[in-house]
């Protein structure tokens, strides 16, 4: 059958134990990501979890009914979540569909597939799965959803302002529901006390938004560390870091990169300049004096740094059209940029 926001959320009112699989996909990493905590909050709490990935069901078709169908050691209630692919687990879902008995419920992931592909046409023919389609919030949709998560931190946010808020987080939920949480503590709003939301609030937060968990892997992409990039990109994952949100704020560094280069001029030695300049306070938020120096390198010439610019701005609308998902897309274009850099710095 076919569900959407309204019918999970009224999960936690009403469960619905008839329900096997929850079928989660779509365009909206964020939302996706926000369904499948709210079907899981609908669980009883104590719920165990047990996690299957769309490779072991591929191998093996049976695995997921089987691991639906059998109780734990003590009798607990348990939980299936299943990041997959898509098509790859389309045997093992017709199993569930099909079998006997399912005690345990299966939520899923899947990134790879779309209402036309097999897997999601086999959950909306059955009555015992739901399957849940989610895309891109256009910029009122958008602007609700940032207004929704602000009443729920304790903010009140007016319809100009949740534009503005909705805009700069480019439709990404993850990177709203930061901004949003950034401005409750700044406020220090509460449900029980709300507060209204400021232009000065926003500003003020907008100041200093370089987010802690972006600069390292951005910094590895532009200055072209090879050896470190990897590492980051499997903490970007484990973070679930904001893929767009990632872009927006390289976007700003290459800007911030591109007046530096302008000011350096062609110096013949790159690191001194980087240290004079980070001894005197004009270089800043971009990383080490090393990071600096390979980025100046690499990206000082004003070719360079626009065409880096204008390359960024087609992958920000590039994957905001992702399907699946812009992450393997984020992480094809961070690669290549690295390579780039490692060749010229």
């Amino acid at each position: 059958m076919k569900g959407d926001a309204g019918a999970i959320q009224a999960l936690a009112r009403k469960p619905r134990p008839d329900i096997r699989l929850y079928l989660i996909f779509g365009t909206d990493d964020g939302g996706n990501a926000a369904l499948m905590t709210d079907i899981i909050a609908s669980f009883p709490k104590g719920t165990e979890r047990t996690d299957i990935d769309g490779h072991q069901l591929a191998k093996d078709p049976s695995l997921l009914a089987a691991e639906a169908a059998s109780l734990s050691l003590f009798g607990d209630a348990r939980y299936i979540r299943v990041h997959t692919n898509g098509e790859e687990s389309l045997a093992a879902v017709e199993a569930l569909l099909a079998a006997d008995k399912a005690v345990n419920p299966v939520v899923m992931l899947a990134t790879g597939i779309t209402d036309k592909s097999r897997i999601a046409k086999a959950v909306l023919a059955a009555p015992n799965a739901m399957a849940v389609q989610t895309k891109i919030p256009g910029p009122d949709d958008m602007a609700r959803i940032v207004t929704d998560l602000g009443r729920a931190a304790g903010l009140t946010i007016d319809a100009e302002l949740a534009h503005v808020i909705a805009g700069f987080t480019a439709a990404d939920r993850r990177l709203a529901a930061q901004e949003i949480e950034k401005l409750s503590l700044y406020l220090d709003a509460s449900p029980e006390e709300p507060k209204p939301v400021t232009r000065e609030a926003i500003a003020a937060l907008r100041a200093d938004a370089e987010d802690d968990a972006m600069q390292p892997i951005i910094n590895a992409a532009l200055s072209g560390d090879l050896k470190r990039l990897p590492e980051e990109l499997k903490r970007m994952r484990e973070q679930a870091v904001s893929e767009v949100g990632l872009v927006i704020v390289m976007q700003r560094q290459v800007m911030q990169l591109a007046g530096h280069a302008q000011r350096m001029g062609q110096p013949r030695d790159v690191a001194a300049w980087v240290r004079q300049e980070m001894q005197s306070r004009r270089l800043w938020g971009g990383g080490s004096a090393n990071d600096w120096t390979r980025q100046l390198r690499a990206w000082g010439r004003p070719q360079a740094v626009a065409r880096l610019s204008e390359r960024l701005l087609v992958l920000q609308q590039a994957m905001m059209k992702a399907s699946p998902g812009p992450a393997l897309l984020l992480e094809q274009e961070l690669l290549e940029i690295a390579r780039v850099a490692a060749r010229a710095s």
